[in-house]
């Protein structure tokens, strides 16, 4: 919303030049107070970009006693002024005669996340539309992979990676590796392959590395010692009914050679084991987080019960 609305003023100015944004409340500004801060010339005669946040809640509000916000905005968009623009922004939207009145002289345009695939391609052309740079594809990939579809927060990563090439106009794979962080799954599973290896040494090495050099939070660790257990106890369950590996697979979202080892592992234990270490890990936690049990003696306890069931 944010990018669409710097892209909206962007085209003002390269229509009416210099434009001067307003941005109320939709929650507790009136609609005269709208109204008239679109009808009131600029001092410096230019054109306003007059912004409504919340426009849901603006428009469901009554103007008086007998007409709606809705009706009078309706006889607006049918004849608004040319000396300033009208944007709401809303996160819902009840379809009505005003969208139809807007769309013969506006636009009415619905924002929607991008999913995974979606968010790379949009990541490759704004990398060389906005930061002069190409993108390799797999380097998009991985850039969606550890920050998600958040546009704003993608954006922020291209211009570093931009920054960081230059005078180089090519983002490679290894610019990623280096310039963005790991994503929390990936993160994760630094613990988790570790203790599908079943060595409790290298699992409280693992741990140590993580949480006194590598300063990651402990809830983190706690939360992927959980995680594995939970994909354990599920992997189980499923093989015991008949699922295949690659269902299993697509069920949990598990990839490489560690979605090879919980298979595997699964496959060697009885269901009620598993789940039984599930239940577990999920008394630990809330004993941890409760103050009951000392967080970190708390996470070497579970891994190394966790590490005994996998060996």
């Amino acid at each position: 919303m944010k990018r669409y609305t710097s892209d909206l003023e962007d085209t003002l100015k390269a229509e009416h030049g210099e434009v001067d944004r307003v941005v109320f409340d939709g929650d507790t500004v009136g609609l005269a107070t709208v109204l008239d801060e679109l009808r009131t010339y600029d001092m410096l005669m230019r054109h306003k970009l007059v912004v409504v946040d919340h426009a849901d809640a603006f428009i469901a509000a009554k103007d008086s006693a007998a007409t709606s916000t809705r009706k009078v905005l309706e006889r607006y968009a049918e004849s608004p002024v040319d000396s300033a623009t009208l944007l709401l922004r809303a996160t819902s939207w009840r379809k009505g005669n005003l969208d139809k009145i807007v769309n013969k002289k506006g636009l009415v345009f619905k924002l929607q996340e991008l999913n995974e695939h979606d968010s790379v391609r949009w990541c490759t052309g704004r990398c060389a539309k906005e930061h002069g740079c190409e993108l390799d594809s797999r380097a998009a990939q991985l850039l969606v992979k550890r920050i998600g579809t958040i546009l704003t927060r993608l954006d922020t990563e291209l211009a570093k990676l931009a920054a960081k090439v230059a005078p180089e106009t090519s983002i490679g794979y290894e610019d990623v590796v280096e310039m963005v962080g790991l994503s929390r799954e990936e993160q994760a599973w630094e613990i988790q392959s570790v203790l599908l290896s079943g060595n409790s040494g290298e699992v409280m090495t693992k741990i140590g590395e993580l949480i006194d050099i590598s300063r990651q939070p402990r809830e983190l660790v706690v939360w992927s010692v959980v995680d594995l257990s939970r994909r354990l106890a599920a992997a189980s369950a499923m093989h015991a009914t008949g699922s295949t590996s690659g269902d299993i697979r697509r069920s949990l979202k598990l990839f490489g050679n560690s979605g090879d080892r919980v298979i595997a592992v699964a496959k060697r234990r009885k269901p009620k084991e598993l789940a039984d270490l599930f239940t577990h890990a999920v008394a630990m936690d809330a004993k941890m987080r409760s103050g009951k049990l000392n967080p970190r003696r708390g996470v070497e306890l579970l891994a190394l019960q966790v590490c005994k069931t996998v060996a």
